[in-house]
Parts: C-alpha cells; sequence; structure tokens
C-alpha cells in the first residue's frame, strides 16, 4: 500500500522547486493514489466473500421415529359376482312363454321360460304306441304252445326292439323336461337374449343369472409376489368413488397365464355396500404382514446425484447425510419409506440447498 505522507513530502518538494515536471508528477500522484483505493477495496471484497462462505446453512429439522405399517400388494381388478351363468336351451325349439323380466330377483326352482318343441311332442306319442303294439307281441308269441327255433328268435326280436323304444321315450320325457326352463339359483336375471317366438338351437344362450348375494374382487398378481399370498389373508378394496371394503383372500390359482406370467386371485367381500356394482373398477390391497417404517411429507423427499430418491438428515454433529428410501405406499397427507434409522432427524426446511457431508446450523421444528 502506498504511504500518503511520504508522497505529500515529495509534492512540497517538486512544487517548490518550481520543476518543468510538475504536471507530470501531479498526474501521476493521483493515479497511483486512486490506484492504491482499488486495490485495498479489493482486497476488503474478498475478505468479505470468505466471510460469507465461512458462514454455516441454517436448515429446518424434524425428530421422527418409525412405527409399525401394514406391508401389502397393490393390484388392479374389479368386481364380480359370487357366481354368473348362462342359461343355455338344452334341445331345439321354440320361446313359448318367458315368466320373468329382465332385472328381476328370482329364487332357486322359479320357472323362466317354457319352450315348446312340436316334434317331440309328436314323437312322444307314436313311440308310445309302438311300445304298447311291442307288449301285444311278446304277449302273442309267449302264448304260442310250440317251442320251434322261429319262435324263439322272433322273441328275442321283439324283446330287443322293445328295449329300444323304451330308450327313445325316456330320452323324449328327458327333452320334454328340457322345455322348462328354471333357476339353478336365486340371483339376478341380469340379460334375457330371447323373445317370445323365437327360435333357438341346442345349447344357444337364453339368459345371464347373476348371483350377487356375495361379491368378490378379482385381478392377477405378478410371479415375483404370488409366493407371499396365503388364503385367509385381509384384503382391502377401494372403489373408483372412494368407497372401501374388507375382504378376505379365498382364492390363488396355481396356474399362471402364459403370456402375462401373472396369477388369478379372488377376495369375497367381507361387508358390500348396496352402492357396490359388479364390473365396477377396483384397486385391491393384499396385506402380506408389517414392516417399520417412516411417515414423511413428500417435500422432504430429495434425488442424489445418480438419481437415487431419498431423505436428507442430520446427525449430532449437524453434519448432512442422505439416505436412500424405498417407497413403501402413498398417501394424501405423504408417504410412508422404508430404509430410514429408527429414530432420526430430517430436514424439512433446506434441503436442496445443502449436500452430503456439508456443516449446517439447525433449527428444530416444534
Amino acid at each position: 500500500m502506498i504511504d500518503k505522507e511520504k508522497l505529500m513530502i515529495y509534492l512540497k518538494k517538486t512544487i517548490s522547486k518550481k520543476s518543468n515536471r510538475l504536471p507530470l508528477v501531479i498526474g501521476l500522484a493521483v493515479l497511483i493514489w486512486m490506484t492504491s483505493g482499488l486495490f485495498s477495496s479489493g482486497k476488503r471484497a474478498d475478505l468479505s466473500n470468505e466471510n460469507l462462505l465461512k458462514q454455516k446453512m441454517t436448515v429446518e429439522v424434524s425428530g421422527i421415529k418409525s412405527e409399525e405399517a401394514e406391508d401389502f400388494i397393490t393390484i388392479r381388478g374389479e368386481i364380480e359376482p359370487f357366481r354368473k351363468i348362462e342359461i343355455k336351451s338344452h334341445l331345439a325349439a321354440h320361446v313359448l312363454e318367458i315368466l320373468e323380466n329382465e332385472g328381476a330377483y328370482i329364487s332357486d326352482g322359479d320357472l323362466i321360460f317354457r319352450l315348446a318343441n312340436v316334434d317331440r311332442s309328436a314323437q312322444f306319442f307314436i313311440t308310445k304306441a309302438k311300445i304298447s303294439k311291442s307288449l301285444n307281441k311278446i304277449v302273442q308269441l309267449e302264448a304260442l304252445t310250440s317251442d320251434d327255433q322261429n319262435k324263439s328268435i322272433k322273441l328275442i326280436e321283439a324283446q330287443k326292439e322293445l328295449s329300444i323304444l323304451r330308450s327313445k321315450i325316456r330320452n323324449i320325457l328327458v327333452e320334454r323336461g328340457n322345455i322348462l326352463v328354471k333357476a339353478p339359483f336365486s340371483g339376478i336375471l341380469e340379460e334375457q337374449i330371447v323373445e317370445v317366438g323365437s327360435y333357438v338351437e341346442k345349447g344357444e344362450i337364453l339368459a345371464t343369472l347373476l348371483d350377487e348375494s356375495s361379491l368378490k374382487a378379482t385381478g392377477y398378481v405378478s410371479q415375483q409376489n404370488i409366493e407371499r399370498l396365503k388364503l385367509g389373508q385381509k384384503v382391502n378394496v377401494y372403489l373408483l368413488n372412494g368407497n372401501k371394503s374388507d375382504a378376505t383372500l379365498t382364492y390363488i390359482a396355481n396356474l399362471g397365464d402364459s403370456k402375462t406370467h401373472s396369477y388369478k386371485i379372488e377376495a369375497q367381500l367381507n361387508n358390500p355396500h348396496e352402492g357396490i356394482k359388479s364390473g365396477a373398477s377396483a384397486r385391491i390391497e393384499i396385506i402380506v404382514g408389517s414392516v417399520a417404517a417412516h411417515f414423511v411429507s413428500a417435500a422432504n423427499l430429495s434425488l442424489d446425484m445418480e438419481g437415487n430418491i431419498g431423505i436428507k438428515s442430520v446427525n449430532k454433529e449437524s453434519i448432512v447425510n442422505f439416505h436412500k428410501i424405498e417407497i413403501l405406499r402413498t398417501e394424501k397427507e405423504g408417504v410412508w419409506v422404508t430404509g430410514l434409522p429408527n429414530k432420526i432427524k430430517i430436514i424439512t426446511q433446506g434441503s436442496g440447498f445443502v449436500g452430503e457431508g456439508e456443516s449446517v446450523k439447525q433449527i428444530s421444528k416444534f
């Protein structure tokens, strides 16, 4: 730094001697004066910046403790009736009468359709007459006194014919019974496909019957998780409207789908709401156990330089640590995570401005 007092003495001597160099000397003195001021102010700025860097960043922290949280597998599925069948015609016939309306509740054994088969009715009476004739022929043959071979052959043929006719009439009677189509169980007549006068072939669908006395949630579980499932496990079923029902796991498929390599599961609803309808989409949570986890705000989550999701904390020495975590599940108020120590102080404010290993000033959140 320039000595200002020595500079003034030099200027006085120069001025007293009235040197020709006076203007040059004065200009040089002013330049030196200004330059020395810049250098000294720069040094002061460097010192100020260094002090700022040495100041610790203040972060807000909160102490949290792990809790037992339900560990479950979540899948997408749908609501299905307890039973569902397609009622089919067992013979080719015309629909003579429909006794129940679509959407009606019907009881086990109630008559739904009456079919008409004129051909079979005619065959019944024709066959019945042939049986009577065959019986008379047998009686006449047995009444003959002769015991020749011709009699025996005729009698055997008559008895064989009678057996065939009796078998035929039994089949006709079965088919006549199939003219009356009854409900195999109590339920809702969901879909009526035919109308009075319709001609149906054997095996053609007449209607769909649903048993909604109980409902079940169905879905598919991946092969990575299937070993974690056991019959009887508790299940939570959520509908799109927010309604929740408790359920119990009642079925686990032994054979997986060859294309998706997933396994079908069924869970029977224990307390179905009246508003639940078959076919509705559902989120199915199968509870497979419990795990120690922490509940935190989603705003507390951070990413490290490698893109790993985690949470920043501070230790007793106020040094920042980064903990990789796994998200167990999400809720409206926050997320359940695993991978943290039992007790920990997490950074709730300012985590984005500090890095792992950095010393900080911490303020506890109350």
